[in-house]
C-alpha cells in the first residue's frame, strides 16, 4: 500500500513538472502535437501507478523520451516556419467582407450554424456587418466587426487618455511583495510610512494595492473597511 502511495506521488509530481515546462497554457490553447504529448504523458503515467508489477523506470523513461520529442519539435516551431505549419498548422479566414469561404469552411469542418453561433458570441448579428472571422490554430475562431460597426475608441474622437496600466499588489494574503515595490522605484520604508496614515503596518495588512493614479489601498487583516489616500502623484505612478 506504502509502495503505491509513494509511486503515486513520484509520478504525480513528475508529471507537473512536465506540465510546467510546456508553459501557461489552457487546453484550449494547446497546439496539435502539444495536446498529443499531454494525453500521452497521462496514459504514461497510469499504467505503473495503477499496476505495482511493473517497474516504475518503465513509466520514466518513455516520459523522459517524449519530454525530449517536445521539446524538439518546440525548436522546430520556433525557428523554422515550414515546421509550425506542418505541426501547428495555420489560422484560417472563414469569412471577409461578410462573404463566407465556402471552401475553408468545408476544408476545417466547420458548419455554418457553428460559425454564427461564434459570430453571436462577438455580439454581432448580422453577418454582413463580419469585416474578417478568423479561425486560429487552437480552434478559436475571432470575429472582427466592420469599420462602421467596431466600438468607437479615444483615438477616433482624437481623445489622450491618461497613462494606465495594472495596479501593483504591495501586500497579497498578508505578506510583502518586494519585487512589485521594486518595479515602482519603491521600498519598504515607503510603505510603512503610508501605512502608518491608516494606523496599520505590514505585518497587521491583509492586502494592499497601488493604481496608476497614485492612490494607494489597504486592508487590514480580520477587518472588513478598506482604506484609501493619495500616496503619489500620477506622473509619479508609472511602471
Amino acid at each position: 500500500m506504502l509502495t503505491m502511495f509513494v509511486r503515486a506521488l513520484a509520478l504525480y509530481v513528475l508529471v507537473i513538472l512536465l506540465m510546467r515546462l510546456m508553459g501557461k497554457r489552457q487546453i484550449g490553447q494547446l497546439q496539435p502535437f502539444e495536446l498529443v504529448f499531454t494525453v500521452i504523458i497521462a496514459d504514461l503515467a497510469a499504467t505503473p501507478m495503477s499496476d505495482v508489477g511493473i517497474p516504475l523506470l518503465y513509466g520514466v523513461l518513455p516520459m523522459a523520451a517524449l519530454m525530449l520529442c517536445y521539446a524538439i519539435f518546440s525548436l522546430l516551431v520556433l525557428k523554422c516556419e515550414k515546421a509550425r505549419e506542418l505541426l501547428s498548422g495555420r489560422p484560417t479566414i472563414l469569412v471577409k467582407d461578410g462573404v463566407i469561404d465556402q471552401k475553408a469552411m468545408e476544408k476545417q469542418g466547420f458548419t455554418i450554424p457553428a460559425l454564427m453561433e461564434q459570430v453571436r458570441e462577438h455580439g454581432i448579428q448580422n453577418l454582413s456587418e463580419v469585416g474578417c472571422a478568423v479561425l486560429e490554430i487552437s480552434g478559436q475562431v475571432n470575429v472582427f466587426p466592420i469599420a462602421a460597426k467596431r466600438n468607437v475608441t479615444p483615438e477616433d474622437l482624437d481623445l489622450h487618455p491618461a497613462y494606465e496600466n495594472l495596479p501593483l499588489h504591495l501586500i497579497l494574503d498578508g505578506k510583502l511583495q518586494a519585487d512589485s515595490l521594486r518595479s515602482a522605484g519603491l521600498n519598504a520604508d515607503w510603505l510603512r510610512q503610508q501605512l502608518h496614515r491608516f494606523k496599520l503596518g505590514i505585518e497587521n495588512t491583509y492586502f494592499c494595492s497601488l493604481d496608476t493614479d497614485g492612490v494607494i489601498c489597504a486592508q487590514k487583516k480580520q477587518e472588513k473597511r478598506v482604506h484609501f489616500a493619495q500616496a503619489l502623484k500620477p506622473e509619479e505612478a508609472r511602471w
